[in-house]
């Protein structure tokens, strides 16, 4: 995708049609949004964003494809909570629909399920019907889930072997996990189709604090210690950029504000890396 992409997480209390809006009069070519309440829902201290539902709603599918008309901002991908123990195959029609409607093209997934045998054939099924509906599956690992490292994302995605499925790589949850940007250099790099941009403090807050510190405590880029620069060398060149900065520091301000500060610190990051 050309230019930057917001992730939903940055401003979790903004419902979908003020993601469209904020990521609009910031700057953003396109959004990661919420298509259901996200697993993480109790454990943030945000409000109405979270608790909409757009599978199936007419209305509200209606006034999304207005908004992505009047602002150019495109829903570069969405996110249902599937691969957890609640998933139910029933619902998959519904959400490749919505899918459709809304223009998304990219799945956004998080390895929910424990037992392995399920995920494995669950998440085969996904990828079966979204490749049915030119849609691809994007998959994202991360400590405390049950995908838990870049390793284990490959092996995942070995298994399942669907040519729809791709890799997200977090530069959170990769330094968390253990990954380094040189890990990145032995994937085919076909795989790798988007990174979600923030920083943090070198040190890790602990297992007990990493969802924490990953749903409500980033930093903006170039503010922290992780190595976003030798993150970006070691991606190829047309890797997805989003950006997933949730900062508590910054939870007075508005929603357009937050949005802005993740836009402008952004630009201002990369445009010194490139320098």
């Amino acid at each position: 995708m050309t230019g930057l992409s917001l992730a939903n997480l940055s401003v979790a209390d903004a419902g979908p049609l003020e993601l469209i809006d904020a990521a609009a009069a910031a700057g953003f070519a396109g959004v990661n949004m919420w298509l259901v309440p996200p697993r993480s829902a109790a454990h943030l201290p945000f409000g109405a964003g979270l608790t909409t539902n757009i599978i199936g709603d007419a209305r509200l599918i209606r006034e999304v494809k207005l908004r992505v008309a009047s602002t150019g901002v495109r829903v570069f991908m969405a996110s249902c909570t599937w691969l957890d123990p609640r998933f139910d195959a029933a619902e998959i029609p519904r959400v490749f629909d919505t899918f459709a409607e809304i223009g998304a093209r990219r799945l956004s997934i998080v390895g929910w399920e424990p037992d392995r045998s399920r995920a494995v054939d669950r998440f085969g099924a996904i990828c079966a019907r979204a490749a049915e509906y030119g849609i691809r599956a994007t998959l994202e690992f991360m400590l405390y889930s049950h995908v838990r490292s870049l390793g284990e994302a490959l092996e995942l995605l070995d298994t399942v072997n669907a040519p729809n499925l791709d890799l997200l790589i977090d530069a959170l949850h990769l330094a968390r996990s253990g990954g380094t940007p040189a890990d990145l250099l032995a994937v085919d790099p076909k795989r790798l189709a988007v990174v979600q941009l923030c920083d943090a403090p070198a040190a890790s807050p602990g297992p007990n604090g990493l969802a924490e510190e990953s749903r409500t405590n980033r930093l903006h880029p170039g503010d922290g210690e992780l190595p976003l620069r030798e993150l970006l060398a070691a991606l190829p060149s047309d890797v997805a950029i989003e950006i997933e900065v949730p900062c508590k520091a910054e939870a007075a301000l508005s929603v357009e504000q937050r949005v802005r500060n993740c836009y402008d610190r952004a630009q201002a990051f990369l445009a010194m890396v490139r320098a």
